[in-house]
């Protein structure tokens, strides 16, 4: 049974279990899985997570298929909720929740940020899934101990992280083309979760 508290960060969902359903189908529609391979992925009992998917089914909120003897869930981008409802998924459990807290364990970093595909989206910016996350550190972090995180992460959200490391000094260089591009561009500061 998915009897867990709602989500910290979104506590509108039945359980937290409920919200991770719908964020992992709504934000990596191009993942689509069986609901056996989702209990599984997302550490959920198999009846629950049929339960579930037959609420948010009955509500709209995602359609499935069957797939040979399975069955696969899949955005329903027809319901009138759909465009909130995926910009609150991805502002609730996208990558910001999670590469904040893991970055902390590196020394060095001053300021983290999400550019590119991801930061657009989390500011509402219409667009395709996106296939990469694309992360930028200030500071001067050791460059292994980034890259051992960026790995982890790469591995926990099924997407390649792709850390860039500026120094304080090239962050402030507003000559550099990269550094006008991102700061013109969307982007979103992580939270490290440091005291």
């Amino acid at each position: 049974m998915m009897r867990t508290p709602s989500p910290e960060l979104l506590p509108l969902f039945r359980s937290r279990g409920q919200g991770r359903l719908l964020a992992r189908v709504y934000l990596e529609p191009d993942r689509p899985a069986p609901l056996a391979q989702l209990a599984r992925e997302l550490r959920l009992d198999g009846g629950g997570i049929t339960r579930e998917a037959n609420r948010l089914e009955r509500a709209g909120l995602v359609r499935s298929e069957r797939v040979g003897r399975s069955r696969v869930l899949h955005p329903n981008e027809d319901s009138p909720y759909y465009p909130e409802l995926s910009g609150l998924l991805l502002k609730a459990f996208g990558p910001a929740t999670v590469i904040g807290p893991a970055l902390a364990r590196v020394d060095g970093i001053e300021h983290a940020y999400l550019f590119g595909s991801w930061a657009a989206r989390y500011q509402g910016e219409p667009g395709p899934p996106p296939a990469d996350i694309d992360l930028l550190l200030i500071g001067t972090p050791e460059w292994g101990a980034v890259a051992r995180v960026a790995r982890e992460l790469t591995s926990l959200l099924g997407r390649e992280v792709n850390p860039t490391i500026l120094s304080p000094d090239q962050w402030r260089d507003d000559e550099d083309g990269f550094v006008r591009q991102v700061t013109r561009e969307p982007r979103i500061e992580l939270e490290l979760g440091r005291q």
